[in-house]
């Protein structure tokens, strides 16, 4: 019945979604060993409910802990688990708020926006490049380029460096969808080693040379006895794998979006002051990051039915963004659609940390490649996503653009 897995899933998972939304109680999904969640009265209640917490570690005691641990393959990983395991996304409680208040202190919604000139310059340089092609993969070409460039300049990280982060930042993320091997587990631990030693040595640098950038401003906060150095290094992790891969996504399934709606496509040409509103209506079409697991800290009843304690949950925001009962025709793609209370960033004390800097990518892409061209089309078949619950975005995405 759901098979996150299959062709059919990566081609349409809404119909998948839409059958589960219609059942009367929470699927048990046997693979992820949890409940999911399908309608947005379910999952945008379960995100906001503090009951509801990312980790074990919160409320079972640690003998638990680690047999759940050994029985889903996450041990024997010492770094993955020291720094991707302990992250502030994987944190509850006074931890995760600690870290939380830092990183938003440090990722002003003032700073994004200060680096719109120098995303709009960069983006700049790659149309230049590519418009003299004018047929090209939009994922691998463009999209790819971008989330890592900005969040490595944001960082701290030389502009040489930036093409590695994304490669350990998607050889870390892999590991969190289900079906994992013990190939997947080796990419990831290594992958994380690398970027461990690689960090350590820039903040090191850090230490004796601070500049303006958030390295910088989260190594003061370590001196300032607000973060050991183990949180540091796992919260640069985070905020680079967090807005990298999704970003990555949501642009090819936002390019791939209008392409197939040209008529929303021409009105965003004619009238960019849309532009927001588009952005806001692509990451609900097609939300980028369309599971995620919660625990039961203590008992609960949801719709009626009683759950144990450790219950895990998994909240398919994928399924709550197309729920017609939150969305008028839910599977039209509207670019004017106002209000949209999409749930792709999450809700309550998880919400998405960088979600102004990824809307800020997209805006500044896609005004870039509008302004520029008279008509953009796929040049080839239509595009593959990828087999996962985890993630939702095309493999590829060959287009042709004509410019001005």
């Amino acid at each position: 019945m759901f098979e996150p897995q299959s062709t059919a899933f990566a081609k349409n998972p809404y119909s998948f979604y839409a059958n589960l939304r219609k059942l009367d109680e929470p699927y048990f999904y046997d693979s992820a060993d949890a409940y999911l969640l399908s309608r947005y009265s379910d999952v945008e209640g379960a995100a906001r409910n503090p009951i509801l917490v990312r980790s074990l570690e919160a409320f079972m005691d640690p003998g638990y802990v680690n047999a759940q641990q050994r029985a889903r393959g996450w041990h024997d990983m010492p770094n993955h688990e020291r720094f991707v395991q302990f992250s502030l996304l994987e944190r509850d409680g006074a931890t995760h708020f600690r870290l939380r208040v830092i990183v938003l202190r440090a990722l002003s919604r003032r700073l994004v926006e200060q680096q719109r000139g120098m995303i709009q310059t960069y983006v700049d340089q790659l149309l230049d490049q590519l418009l003299q092609h004018r047929e090209f993969d939009f994922v691998a070409d463009l999209a790819s380029h971008v989330p890592g460039h900005i969040i490595g300049h944001l960082l701290g990280v030389p502009i040489e460096d930036c093409p590695q982060l994304r490669i350990w930042s998607e050889n870390i993320v892999q590991f969190f969808d289900v079906g994992r091997t013990p190939a997947h587990k080796l990419l990831a631990e290594n992958a994380t080693t690398e970027f461990y030693l690689y960090l350590s040595d820039l903040i090191a640098d850090r230490k004796k040379n601070p500049q303006e950038d958030l390295i910088s401003s989260l190594v003061a906060a370590q001196n300032a006895g607000e973060m050991s150095e183990p949180e540091l290094i796992s919260t640069c992790m985070l905020i680079l794998a967090a807005g990298h891969g999704s970003t990555i996504d949501v642009l090819g399934s936002g390019m791939h979006a209008l392409i197939s709606h040209q008529e929303q496509m021409s009105m965003l040409r004619q009238e960019p002051e849309h532009i927001q509103m588009a952005v806001q209506e692509m990451f609900r079409f097609e939300s980028p990051l369309p599971f995620f697991h919660r625990y039961a800290s203590e008992a609960l009843v949801l719709n009626g039915q009683h759950y144990p304690k450790g219950t895990k949950f998994g909240l398919l925001y994928g399924s709550a963004n197309r729920d017609p009962d939150q969305f008028p025709d839910a599977d039209t793609f509207d670019i004017t659609r106002n209000p949209n209370r999409h749930v792709a960033f999450g809700r309550g004390a998880h919400l998405c940390l960088g979600n102004h800097l990824s809307r800020l990518d997209m805006e500044v892409i896609f005004l870039g490649i509008l302004r520029r061209t008279r008509h953009i089309e796929l040049s080839g078949p239509e595009p593959t996503y990828k087999k996962s619950l985890s993630v939702r975005g095309p493999e590829s995405l060959r287009v042709t653009l004509t410019p001005k």
